[in-house]
């Protein structure tokens, strides 16, 4: 408790009256550090800090807080005005104790700066979008002159960087007033600053601005976030002087004419962003154009993230074009590199616009077959948005102002899409992947979205048809939704051998029941069936693509289970082999149907780069299946379906290399499990036979006819309707066995590594010479 320190003696007069209280009286016994000084311990009554009012600020505290928590529970948005005498007898006591309060400033008759708050950022701390100027979007508003790039005028306060450490500052001072000081902690030095003391406990990390004016992330261990800005510390690395030599030196320097380049943009508009979405396009035009006409630098563009969007925008068009030579280069080549180039610069000075570059770099790497420099760009885009801060929910800082909404909501959008590209090339390489959502607090875009949203439009427009507007935020939601579905299943079934046969049978079966729901529950503008009674011509390019990763995503939970012994649980739980065998067929024959539908609206050559894998999981079972062909009409529709998967990997071959590997991958597998089983159906005579007998599974198919419940080509809805054409009705002469890409694919460079079951092997997924 505090020490009680009592008038002087002689206060009182000799007759007993009370004389005139002394201005400063001196304590009856000194303080430690007035004895350590030999000072006398003298003091003014109002300003004794060793004589708190403790209850009553604790009483207007509580009062307080109860107040802000009942509000936002309610409605989460302004904080309610303060009652005049609590305000009063708040700041008189946190004025005596040098303490400050958020709530004192925003307070009617509170017009004085708070104290140790006098001093300001001499730069701009958010540079905004250009979508954000004069857009109106609430809470704030900046003018032309904050909108883009660094300022040197003074706009936002020290503290207002930091609001989390306010609010976690406010509630410890609170529990501090109600458990009372003890005598050594109020006995401290009179020089001493209790702000220093919160700033260096604070245990929560906070946005910095940095020597290049952006915004990045420091958690508390760092210890940078105990200055309120970077500013000057580094100096920055002057781009645009050393591109130029390096782009000559690899010969990377011609001018790109501007119409050609805004053709490759809008290519890459039109059918990649849509289905990975990390580019707002109107930011990006504006930004554009700023940075061009009127040399701002902006954090939503730059000439990497410009290249990488020609890369994949290149990968629709010829190899070679006829003006712009870059012979030896692909024309899509040619831009990556440069990217690539450019996109070395930027590191020392990362912005959003270079993590959009590295997301958009790893599709491009992806497509050229090069799948670790993909994985890594992709891992360093992720790591870039913790850098900038783009895993933070913004809200805070857009209500003390220092970021616009639309600013926000753009970084929102960008941290999304980064995390999709990350989940996807996790599944696409077997791979786990390397991003803790523990320390995430942004939340999903908001559907629908707060913004006007853009139509889609096919580039170059030769439909003629009108479609509807592209629901980001609703596919960015339903996109995540289904990667949060899938991930506590594969982390074990594909990764971890921990865990006992009967719980993953029950995880299996529960991540399957969640993905039927995800399906039943999409809003009506993303269900196929809808799109196709609404007027428009098709779905949306996206939108197939979003159902083929469902599909997908049905195959990885059922394929482990297509065996009889491998990992069934015993005693026997769950319907079985045979119903894993029925759900990945169906799975793989609606992935073919959706490849119908996309062909017959856009073509095959107007895929995007994720269509691949799909593609690639729905002829791998497709194969299994066919292997060795027989005559029988069932069998033929099969391999009918898996001549839509080759032909439309053949047309995917002229965009992307990656897909002219899978095609050469399947048939040369689909060559060795063919040899396999003839071999064994011919060496195994009688033995074979009596086994399949006894088991129930016929040698020369993966599958278990009696096990197949109906025709193997039964529509899966709700994806298509009835009278849906899915242009797959080939020729007998159309079927795989003549192929040419599987004539000519070579016999002998897959080995498998023992003679187990094809349904084993594929149990257990590709071999690893292939990964």
């Amino acid at each position: 408790m505090f020490r009680l320190c009592l008038p002087h003696p002689e206060v009182n007069g000799p007759s007993g009256s009370m004389l005139p209280r002394p201005a400063s009286p001196v304590a009856k016994g000194k303080s430690r550090n007035c004895a350590i000084r030999g000072k006398t311990c003298r003091y003014r009554q109002s300003d004794d800090k060793r004589k708190v009012p403790v209850r009553p600020a604790v009483a207007v505290l509580a009062r307080r807080v109860d107040s802000l928590v009942h509000y936002i529970k309610e409605r989460g948005l302004q904080v309610p005005p303060i009652d005049e005498e609590d305000h009063r007898i708040l700041k008189n006591v946190l004025d005596s104790l040098e303490l400050g309060c958020e709530d004192l400033l925003a307070f009617p008759n509170q017009t004085s700066p708070r104290r140790g708050q006098n001093n300001s950022v001499n730069v701009n701390i958010g540079p905004t979008t250009p979508a954000s100027i004069n857009s109106g979007a609430p809470p704030t508003q900046m003018d032309e002159t904050h909108s883009v790039g660094p300022s040197h005028e003074p706009t936002v306060p020290l503290d207002a960087l930091d609001p989390l450490c306010d609010n976690e500052r406010t509630m410890w001072k609170g529990s501090t007033m109600q458990g009372g000081p003890k005598e050594d902690e109020v006995e401290e030095d009179g020089d001493s600053d209790d702000e220093v003391t919160d700033q260096l406990s604070c245990r929560l990390g906070r946005l910095q601005v940095t020597h290049d004016g952006q915004l990045r992330y420091f958690g508390s261990t760092s210890n940078l976030t105990l200055l309120d800005a970077l500013v000057d510390v580094t100096p920055p690395i002057a781009i645009p002087r050393d591109a130029p030599e390096l782009l000559d030196n690899a010969k990377l320097n011609q001018n790109v004419d501007e119409a050609f380049e805004k053709h490759l943009i809008e290519l890459f508009f039109a059918w990649q962003d849509p289905s990975l979405h990390v580019i707002d396009a109107e930011s990006f035009w504006r930004s554009r154009t700023q940075s061009r006409e009127e040399g701002l630098v902006t954090p939503y563009y730059s000439r990497a993230l410009s290249d990488a969007m020609c890369a994949l925008g290149a990968a629709y068009e010829p190899k070679y074009h006829p003006d712009f030579v870059t012979f030896p280069r692909s024309l899509a080549e040619y831009f990556g590199d440069r990217a690539k180039l450019l996109v070395e610069l930027e590191l020392d000075n990362p912005s959003i616009a270079t993590i959009q570059a590295l997301v958009i770099l790893s599709n491009h790497e992806a497509s050229c077959t090069r799948d670790t420099r993909g994985w890594l760009y992709s891992g360093m885009a992720m790591r870039l948005t913790l850098d900038l801060g783009l895993h933070l929910e913004m809200g805070p800082y857009v209500e003390k102002g220092i970021i616009p909404y639309q600013d926000a909501e753009v970084r929102r959008m960008v941290f999304w899409g980064v995390y999709l590209n990350e989940q996807f090339w996790g599944f696409y390489l077997g791979r786990s992947a390397q991003c803790r959502m523990d320390a995430v607090t942004v939340r999903e875009p908001m559907s629908p979205s707060p913004f006007p949203t853009s139509t889609w439009k096919p580039y170059p427009d030769q439909l003629g048809s009108d479609f509807p507007p592209i629901p980001f935020n609703a596919l960015c939601q339903e996109w995540v939704s289904l990667y949060e579905i899938m991930l506590p299943l594969t982390d074990v079934l594909y990764g971890c051998s921990k865990i006992s046969t009967h719980a993953l049978q029950e995880l299996a079966s529960t991540t399957v029941e969640k993905l039927r729901m995800w399906q039943v529950n999409l809003p009506k503008e993303l269900k196929v069936d809808e799109g196709t009674h609404t007027g428009f011509r098709s779905p949306l390019p996206h939108v197939l693509t979003l159902h083929m990763q469902y599909y997908q995503f049905m195959i990885h939970c059922h394929k482990p289970y297509i065996s009889r012994r491998h990992i069934q649980p015993q005693p026997p739980q769950g319907p079985g082999s045979g119903h894993a065998r029925r759900m990945c067929i169906e799975s793989a024959v609606a992935i073919v149907q959706l490849l119908g539908l996309y062909e017959q609206a856009y073509g095959f050559d107007k895929s995007s780069i994720q269509m691949v894998s799909f593609v690639f999981s729905a002829a791998l079972i497709l194969i299994f299946n066919t292997v060795p062909a027989r005559t029988t009409s069932r069998d033929q529709l099969l391999v009918n379906h898996l001549n839509t998967c080759f032909r439309a990997l053949d047309h995917m071959a002229s965009c992307f290399e990656n897909a002219r590997r899978t095609s050469v991958f399947l048939s040369t597998l689909r060559q060795q499990w063919q040899i396999r089983r003839q071999k064994r159906r011919a060496l195994g005579g009688k033995l074979n036979l009596t086994y399949g007998r006894a088991q129930g599974l016929s040698e020369s198919s993966g599958w278990n006819r009696e096990d197949t419940e109906g025709p193997p080509n039964m529509p899966c809805k709700p994806v298509l309707t009835e009278g849906s054409s899915t242009g797959l009705d080939t020729e007998l002469s159309d079927l795989v066995p003549y192929y040419s890409v599987i004539t000519d694919a070579p016999t002998s460079t897959v080995d498998f590594m023992a003679p187990n079951l094809c349904n084993i092997l594929l149990s257990e997924g590709i071999p690893r010479a292939f990964v």
